[in-house]
């Protein structure tokens, strides 16, 4: 019974001093750290959404500019998934912001029935990043690669 008094007082003694949020926050912060890569920025559970072969190859190939950029990442979402864009480019941008890259430049236009997103991200000196959404009716394509 003792010990499980002292353990109550020293966990409101570290709620109360602070440094139970701040262990929080660094666990927050490391958290994610830990979780991505170097590059690709985006952290999907392995397997899924992503694609990979020729498809993915011709998907590239479609980007204006494609040869500006490298280390490609595609990924794609059908149906009921693809309706979930503004969450899908959220993820995506958090992770980029997490690396310090922000949004400097976005453009859309209109390819046959197609819309095409072109949203390029820097760190205000060498580091970019291009996020590139094709939108289809109920498909979803989303292409991020970094600057050459």
């Amino acid at each position: 019974m003792r010990r499980c008094r002292v353990f109550i007082i020293a966990l409101a003694v570290a709620s109360w001093s602070g440094l139970a949020s701040a262990q929080l926050l660094a666990e927050v912060a490391l958290a994610p750290a830990i979780a991505s890569q170097l590059f690709p920025p985006v952290s999907w559970p392995s397997g899924s959404l992503r694609a990979v072969g020729n498809g993915a190859d011709a998907l590239i190939a479609r980007v204006p500019g494609h040869a500006d950029w490298q280390g490609w990442e595609v990924y794609t979402a059908t149906g009921l998934v693809a309706n979930l864009e503004g969450a899908l480019v959220y993820g995506v941008e958090r992770d980029l912001l997490m690396q310090g890259l922000f949004r400097s430049q976005t453009s859309d236009t209109v390819v046959g029935s197609e819309r095409h997103t072109r949203v390029i991200f820097s760190d205000g000196g060498s580091g970019r990043a291009l996020l590139y959404l094709i939108r289809s009716g109920q498909e979803l394509v989303w292409l991020v690669a970094r600057g050459r």
